[in-house]
């Protein structure tokens, strides 16, 4: 093996790590999201609903994502409580069953995740009032 060969192994290592690091990080869930305000529920929150969480709480189950009045009535069966308290996001088990670690089972929605924007976009109307807007 000659010196030019040499070379090109211990380059190689480096460069190939640096391009997969670089690969994986596009591939990281984007967690943070921009403060929203005036979040319209049908225009805003329900399309979320819909999209990535009806499939399995829609019109069947303790917890109907399905409409407004739906969710507005749904329980949680371990928060005590409506899973949407109107103005305190905090306090709301939908929240902490869309953001990482929730207190009572797995993250929702099962096999995905909900971007950054997308949980701001559900807390902040939940902190506005939880409207039917």
């Amino acid at each position: 093996m000659n010196r030019y060969d040499k070379m090109k192994k211990v380059l190689f290592l480096p460069v190939f790590v640096g391009i997969l690091g670089i690969s994986c990080l596009n591939n990281v869930e984007d967690t943070s999201g921009e403060v929203q305000t005036n979040v319209s529920y049908i225009n805003d929150v329900q399309p979320i609903f819909n999209a990535s969480c009806t499939s399995c709480h829609g019109n069947s189950g303790g917890v109907n994502l399905s409409s407004y009045q739906s969710l507005i009535t749904s329980n949680g069966n371990f928060y005590g409580t409506n899973l949407v308290v109107p103005g305190d996001a905090a306090a709301s088990g939908l929240v902490d069953k869309i953001e990482a670690n929730p207190d009572f089972g797995t993250r929702m929605p099962q096999g995905g995740t909900l971007s950054g924007n997308q949980i701001e976009t559900i807390k902040a109307w939940i902190n506005e009032g939880a409207l039917n807007n």
